[in-house]
């Protein structure tokens, strides 16, 4: 899907995924935590999931730079 720029495909799946993954943590985090511990617990995992989207992203563009020239 990605004949001259990065894998978008791939990035859209991997973002895709990192969302909802996020969401989950975050909405069982909500129920189970109350107060300060709760922010902290957010932040973290949205601290995670930045990281992850990153990484992510650093995957689908170094497909770009992996191919032979054509």
């Amino acid at each position: 899907m990605a004949a001259n720029g990065i894998d978008v495909g791939r990035l859209a799946r991997t973002l895709t995924l990192i969302m909802f993954v996020t969401f989950v943590f975050i909405m069982l985090s909500v129920d189970q935590l109350e107060g300060d511990v709760l922010r902290v617990g957010v932040g973290a995992i949205s601290a995670v999931a930045f990281v992850t989207a990153v990484t992510g992203f650093l995957i689908a563009a170094g497909e770009y730079y992996d191919r032979e020239p054509v």
